[in-house]
């Protein structure tokens, strides 16, 4: 059920919807992983109402489901097989909106990507438009690759449509990239995060982040730093890990302040004035847990049901 033309009132009150994105290296340390969230469950008195997680084993995206109350959906097989992206979402604020199908990509890791519907807590029904919520990884290697999946996206953020997407992109966004990669030890990583240019030399990767943001999407965490002026949202999300000395880029050929996140969550700029904020979980016993840190992003209930709302008029592409 839609509301109609005599829109629902939004909720009312200063009620958050919290978004968690991690990548929990190889699915190893699972259970401490959900213990965290479990805890800062706890201390908040409400669950993540969207879960995007990376490197989750084939069972482990029910487990994560039964734990926590969520519904899971699982990408796609990936023509390799091993660790995959999962999407998960609270039923009691989102609806699967059975007109979408995903479908195999071809991409190495295939993304996670469910068209949800938010439903009102009052009254229940389901919002005017769709919401596409994904968890993706880039492919680790291979640059065209990465691109590949960049332009993915781009394709379900079309004119009007609304896409939230978080994932391990394996490159920089373009405010905080390397200048080169010349004097990284592992020359291998140093190639797998470049781009080789027409002129055949090569560049640190952020062509990910330039197609998004060109297509008008909004890096949340960027955004919360910069505009809501929270102190560190926008920090390194990786590094900190074990056997990481020989991909360390010299302080010389970083950009000020220090080489930005590669995990990063985009989303549409309609959606931006719901943000209540971002930040990047850190400390002892988060940082042990994978080599990449989580990512929380916090919403307005009401701000985010009045974009979703909207009777707009769709326009076919």
């Amino acid at each position: 059920m839609t509301s109609g033309p005599a829109t629902i009132q939004p909720p009312g009150g200063d009620a958050a919807l919290e978004h968690v994105g991690w990548n929990i290296q190889h699915g190893q340390n699972l259970r401490p992983a959900l213990d965290l969230l479990e805890q800062r469950a706890a201390a908040s008195g409400q669950r993540p109402a969207l879960l995007t997680l990376q490197e989750l084993r084939p069972e482990q995206g029910d487990q994560v489901a039964e734990r926590l109350g969520l519904v899971p959906v699982v990408a796609p097989p990936n023509v390799r097989p091993g660790s995959g992206n999962v999407l998960l979402y609270d039923p009691d604020l989102f609806a699967p909106d059975p007109s979408w199908t995903q479908y195999p990509s071809g991409i190495r890791h295939n993304p996670a990507v469910a068209l949800l519907k938010m439903i009102h807590p009052d009254s229940k029904v389901t919002s005017f438009r769709p919401m596409f919520a994904a968890s993706c990884h880039a492919s680790y290697s291979d640059p065209v690759l990465r691109e590949q999946q960049g332009r993915f996206f781009s394709e379900l953020a079309k004119h009007e449509w609304l896409l939230l997407v978080q994932g391990d992109w394996n490159a920089w966004p373009v405010w905080a990239c390397p200048t080169t990669l010349d004097r990284v030890t592992d020359r291998a990583y140093a190639q797998n995060r470049s781009v080789l240019t027409g002129d055949g030399t090569f560049r640190p990767d952020d062509n990910a982040d330039r197609l998004l943001t060109y297509n008008g999407l909004v890096d949340t965490g960027r955004y919360a730093a910069t505009e809501l002026r929270q102190a560190g949202a926008d920090r390194a999300t990786t590094g900190h890990g074990p056997h990481k000395a020989a991909q360390v880029v010299p302080p010389g050929d970083l950009p000020p302040g220090g080489a930005g996140p590669i995990d990063r969550t985009y989303a549409s700029a309609e959606l931006v004035p719901a943000l209540l904020g971002a930040e990047i979980l850190t400390g002892p016993g988060i940082d042990d847990i994978s080599d990449h840190l989580p990512q929380v992003t916090r919403w307005s209930l009401s701000l985010l049901w009045q974009v979703m709302d909207q009777q707009i008029v769709p326009i076919r592409h």
